[in-house]
């Protein structure tokens, strides 16, 4: 992931950048920088795929496993090391981290594989109800973003799903070793798509341990009731501030 040129710039331990009163953080979407940096890990990837670098033997099984610790170690030193890039991350809106999740759904294809002996079921079965149940779990998530009632528990709760499920499918799958997996199309999944969402959880994580209480609240759906009695306590007689 890449920075924006609009970020604001903010020392390691210090406060995230804040918006107005009402709006305690801020929060914002990918730049274009963020989508070229992508793109070209995408296009490395794929070109690996097609010449058959996580089909062979020797070296090439030591291929799987970088594609997903580099792009996770990256991000790690980043945030370490870069109050820029460590800025981004805590910006980066939480909304999107988190409905990204939903596409895990998309794991329903192993099972398909499964009964077209694509994949073997001791791989598919766990690797296929895990990647649906965090899919499933993310929505009562970003709902729980939304009614401002999510907490860093459940949101830990929701990553230690996640992570788990790629824990497991990456440990049955090098050893029941199913060819499919390791060829296009099923090739994307422990390379791409594994380290991807392992890198949005890593993000959630990180913003949760910055003013999880201002950041839950910035992101709280409100009626119009509510709206408008937030807005004559900001900005009505003798007001001034948020009571």
């Amino acid at each position: 992931m890449a920075m924006t040129s609009t970020t604001e710039l903010t020392p390691p331990d210090s406060a995230i950048t804040r918006d107005a009163p009402g709006q305690p953080l801020l929060r914002k979407l990918p730049g274009p920088s963020t989508f070229v940096v992508l793109a070209i890990w995408l296009g490395v990837v794929m070109v690996a795929i097609v010449a058959g670098v996580y089909a062979g033997g020797g070296p090439s099984r030591l291929a799987r496993p970088a594609s997903v610790g580099i792009p996770l170690a990256l991000v790690a030193i980043g945030y370490r090391v870069s109050p820029r890039f460590r800025n981004y991350l805590l910006t980066l809106d939480l909304r999107l981290v988190l409905a990204a999740q939903l596409w895990r759904v998309i794991g329903i294809v192993f099972l398909f594989a499964l009964a077209f002996d694509q994949l073997p079921a001791g791989f598919a079965v766990p690797a296929g109800v895990g990647d649906i149940a965090t899919g499933i779990a993310a929505l009562g998530v970003v709902v729980a973003l939304g009614n401002g009632t999510l907490t860093r528990r459940r949101l830990y709760a929701f990553t230690a799903l996640g992570v788990g499920d790629f824990v497991v499918a990456f440990t049955t799958g090098p050893l029941l070793e199913p060819p499919a997996l390791n060829v296009w199309p099923f090739a994307i999944f422990p390379t791409i798509m594994i380290p991807f969402f392992s890198v949005l959880h890593l993000v959630a994580v990180l913003q949760s341990r910055h003013h999880w209480e201002s950041r839950v609240l910035t992101y709280t759906i409100r009626s119009q009731d509510e709206s408008r009695a937030l807005a004559m306590d900001t900005d009505g007689p003798g007001g001034g501030g948020i009571k």
